[in-house]
């Protein structure tokens, strides 16, 4: 599994926890890994076979809204059609 990018979400004032999500690669498919910071809960999606731009933009994207680790798989799988 190699790490590419890791995005930040701080803590806010709906939430008090941090977020990170993490880009990695691994043969070809790309994760999102996410955890809250200075908690036990952690959570990876796969994104499948496509491009490190798409996974780079959702890792952004998901950090700058703050989504809770929780709910990454479920966005992700609304997204596909």
């Amino acid at each position: 599994m190699n790490y590419k990018f890791i995005f930040k979400a701080g803590p806010h004032l709906c939430r008090n926890i941090g977020i990170s999500y993490s880009v990695c690669e691994d043969k070809g498919c790309y994760f999102i890994e996410s955890f809250i910071e200075g908690g036990a809960f952690y959570e990876k999606t796969c994104l499948g076979n496509c491009k490190e731009e798409k996974a780079v933009f959702l890792a952004k994207l998901f950090a700058e809204k703050g989504v809770h680790p929780l709910h990454i798989d479920d966005i992700i799988s609304d997204m596909r059609f």
